[in-house]
Formats: structure tokens, C-alpha cells, sequence
């Protein structure tokens, strides 16, 4: 086992490689937390970024990618615009930052999608950096075109669905979501479609209800992504999100798992 002190000397490259450091490589401190609660500024040095960041599972890219994510949805502003400055010291572009936000817009719902971008095109602007958005969207497309492309795409993820129920408000929600989450959103270029998962992934806990939340692990799964991935994305949100938000994600998950090894 490690001691306390290797786990914070082991956050020393993953900061580095987030932008928190200084020419030397070593973490650049934050004023007020080192003053009104230095023990806990240790911790977060050794919890966060010496423990959870360091362990296997999930490459950094997609550590990051999950981090972007739940901060947006979580509405913490100035936090996110310092993983926005990491996801471009990792290497990712603007491009693809505003993918990851795009990607959770109809999970989290507009109004903290549209603040997230504003909050990244901030960063963006202060580094001198152009977004070269990728424009895909046809206005003149034919809706049933999209809806036809969503349902695929829908099929390829989460498999056979119940159709939506004699109500005219249900089967208009079902096309709805088939048209511009499904048909619009998921099948964007820009990230793959296990990072797209990613960024889906880590939002969920916070939003969703333990059926949608059961459905994306599963999701998760028919697209290729191991368990201890998954299991990754969960233990990584435990620091963001608290203990109890990502240990009821894990049991959802236990349960997918559990069912699957059931079937085969």
C-alpha cells in the first residue's frame, strides 16, 4: 500500500498535465483554501487528483471529458471554466469541449447547457482561441429523415424500446426526443460514441431516474464499454458529486451487471 505522502506526490504529473502546476511540475496552490483549510487542501491533492485521477479504468481524456461534464451539469461556474483551461491543456479543442456540452444538453436541459457554453467560450476567448464549430445540422432535412436516423441510432445504444403509449403527448414526446437526442444529437461527429457515453454517463446520477440511468449502463455495455469502465466513470464522480449520488449509481450498475451475467 502507498503511503499518504506517494498518493500526493503522485498527483504531481496529473496536474501538470491539467495545467495546475508550474514550470517545475509542481501544484500551483490554492490561496484560500491552503489558508483557511490546508488539511483539506492536502486531501484534495491526494483524494482527487494522487488517488481517483490515477487509477485504471478510464484514460485521462475520458476522466476529463466525465469532469467537464458533471460540473457543467452541477452549475459550478468557476470550477468548470478551470476544467474547460485542463480539457485544452489535455490536448482537446474547442471544438470538441462544446461537443461534450452539446452531448448532455437534452439530459441537463437548456438553460445550464447554454450557460456551460458561455462559461467554456469564455476560456476560449481568454486563451486567443477561434471555435471552429461543427456544423452538421440540415434545417431543410426532412423530419422523418431524422426521426428514422434517431430510432437507429436509439436501437444501436439502448436496444428494443416500448413504443410510446396511445396518448397523442406521449408519442409526440417519443418523436420529439427520437428527432433531436437521438437523431440529432447522438449521431454528431466530433467525439466517438463511447466518449459521447462518457459524458452521457456522468450527468445521469445527477438527473435521471434509476430506469434511464439502468438503460444507459446497459447502453454502455452494447456499445463496448467494459464494466470497469463504468465502474470508473462512478468512483470518478464520487469527489464531484459526493459519496451518496455516485454509490447509488454503482448499485444500479451492480444490478445491469448482475442481470447480464444472469443471460449469458
Amino acid at each position: 500500500m502507498t503511503s499518504l505522502e506517494e498518493r500526493y506526490r503522485a498527483s504531481f504529473p496529473i496536474l501538470d498535465r491539467l495545467g495546475r502546476a508550474d514550470s517545475d511540475g509542481i501544484p500551483i496552490t490554492n490561496a484560500m483554501l491552503s489558508t483557511v483549510a490546508p488539511d483539506l487542501w492536502r486531501m484534495i491533492g491526494e483524494a482527487c487528483f494522487g488517488v481517483i485521477w490515477n487509477r485504471p479504468g478510464l484514460t485521462l481524456e475520458h476522466r476529463s471529458m466525465a469532469t467537464i461534464s458533471v460540473i457543467a451539469a452541477l452549475r459550478r461556474d468557476d470550477n468548470l471554466r478551470g476544467h474547460v483551461a485542463s480539457g485544452l491543456d489535455v490536448g482537446f479543442t474547442p471544438a470538441e469541449i462544446v461537443e461534450m456540452i452539446i452531448q448532455t444538453f437534452f439530459y441537463v436541459g437548456a438553460p445550464i447547457g447554454t450557460t456551460a457554453l458561455d462559461v467554456a467560450n469564455s476560456v476560449f476567448e481568454e486563451r486567443g482561441l477561434q471555435v471552429e464549430p461543427i456544423r452538421v445540422f440540415d434545417p431543410d432535412e426532412d423530419p422523418e429523415a431524422m426521426q428514422d436516423r434517431g430510432r437507429a441510432k436509439r436501437q444501436e445504444i439502448l436496444g428494443d424500446i416500448a413504443p410510446a403509449s396511445e396518448f397523442q403527448v406521449d408519442q409526440d414526446w417519443d418523436r420529439y426526443l427520437l428527432e433531436y437526442l437521438w437523431g440529432s444529437v447522438w449521431t454528431r461527429p466530433g467525439l466517438d460514441t463511447v466518449s459521447r457515453m462518457v459524458c452521457t454517463l456522468s450527468v445521469l446520477p445527477l438527473v435521471a431516474t434509476n430506469r434511464s440511468l439502468r438503460d444507459h449502463v446497459q447502453g454502455a455495455l452494447r456499445i463496448g464499454m467494459t464494466e470497469d469502465q463504468i465502474n470508473e466513470i462512478f468512483f470518478h464522480l464520487t469527489f464531484y458529486t459526493g459519496e451518496s449520488i455516485a454509490r447509488h449509481a454503482r448499485v444500479i450498475a451492480r444490478e445491469v451487471f448482475s442481470r447480464q451475467a444472469n443471460q449469458s
